[in-house]
């Protein structure tokens, strides 16, 4: 009655459900223990239930459906996978979501393929004929996840080295590594009779090397002016004061597209700041902007030293009795110079105690006041 397949995994069932009720009655309180005893026992028992239903694949002699010369059914690995993932299911479940959602996609990637592989296989005796078959069916699937997988394997190791190590050493690092990828591109082009065994284990060689190093630059953490910038967040907030920043400063933009389409250009001229709004000639100390809408200005610095324009909307309450000043500037530019300032205001100014205004930060009794409707 019982198969061979079959004995073993029901006794592995039987044994996973024997530890998991001592488990549950020798440890108080330890949840995680539970849930990945129970996977692994659903998981086995779910194997076993499969091998009595198809009787471990065997045929009977004598069966008018396996002719004599049928050739048997291979092994297959994706039960294996599916187990494995629904095992990371449970796991996730009490550790990370990330656990759970690899477990997820191993568990739905292992059945599918299982499933394609068992109808594959008896689509006819002929084993080649029902390679053929499944390679048309799930190929066109495989070849971008695997290449997707693979791209993923060598990108995150690479630039985990590529954070570790210092700037010059990283570019020395990447035009090695450039040359070696050629190199062996013109070794294989020239050399098309090579040995398959050999270009697979150059490949694998060069994978191992890069994920080894990508672990001990992981290892090693991220290099000092890296972690520095991150302790003091240097990307994410603009130094609008009348000090040049070391950080938000560097390499500023001079020049402004055509095509910028801006609303208004404002100009620091002889240390006087004037505006000239779209479609009227007069310079102007007052400026019209729409509300919740994407604006684009032009700041031209006619005054001799660099200057930045900051703009100055109001006041936001973060947190209760903490109130924080809302403003943007543009990097600061020299005599000559131009950039564009791209904000958005989402309340009117008569919304705030204080007025909207532009400003060059350091210069008194100079501001273009601005009105949003």
């Amino acid at each position: 009655m019982f198969t061979n397949g079959s004995k073993y995994l029901i006794g592995v069932t039987g044994f996973s459900a024997v530890v998991l009720v001592l488990y549950i009655a020798l440890v108080d309180g330890a949840v995680g223990g539970v849930v990945a005893l129970s996977s692994i026992m659903l998981a086995v028992g779910l194997l076993a239930g499969l091998a009595l239903f198809n009787r471990d694949g065997d045929v009977q002699v004598g069966d008018v459906a396996a002719p004599a010369n049928a050739e048997s059914v291979g092994s297959s690995l994706w039960p294996l996978v599916s187990t494995v993932g629904i095992v990371a299911m449970g796991i996730g479940l009490i550790t990370h979501e990330i656990v759970f959602l690899l477990g997820l996609v191993g568990l739905v990637a292992g059945f599918v393929e299982w499933v394609i592989q068992g109808w594959s296989e008896s689509a006819s005796s002929d084993r080649r004929y029902n390679a053929s078959v499944r390679g048309r069916l799930i190929h066109p699937l495989e070849f971008p996840v695997l290449a997707a997988v693979g791209a993923a394997v060598i990108v995150v190791p690479f630039s985990r080295i590529m954070l570790a190590i210092s700037k010059t050493a990283g570019a020395i690092v990447f035009i090695l590594v450039g040359c070696a990828v050629l190199a062996g591109g013109v070794v294989f082009a020239l050399r098309p009779n090579l040995k398959k065994t050999v270009v697979i284990g150059l490949c694998a060689v060069g994978a191992v090397g890069v994920v080894a190093g990508g672990i001990a630059g992981a290892s090693a953490g991220k290099r000092d002016q890296l972690v520095e910038a991150n302790e003091e967040d240097h990307f994410a907030h603009k130094e609008c004061g009348e000090e040049k920043s070391k950080y938000f400063d560097f390499n500023a933009e001079a020049k402004v597209s055509m095509r910028s389409n801006p609303t208004a250009t404002i100009e620091f001229i002889g240390g006087k700041l004037q505006a000239r709004e779209l479609g009227l000639n007069a310079p102007r100390t007052r400026i019209t902007i729409q509300k919740s809408a994407n604006i684009s200005v032009i700041f031209r610095n006619k005054t001799e030293g660099e200057h930045r324009l900051t703009l100055h909307y109001g006041e936001k309450e973060v947190q209760e009795g903490v109130v924080e000043e809302l403003h943007t500037c543009t990097q600061m530019i020299e005599e000559g110079e131009e950039q564009i300032l791209t904000f958005r205001i989402d309340k009117p100014s008569i919304a705030s105690e204080k007025p909207y205004t532009f400003s060059v930060p350091g210069v008194d009794d100079q501001s273009i006041e601005v009105f949003v409707p």
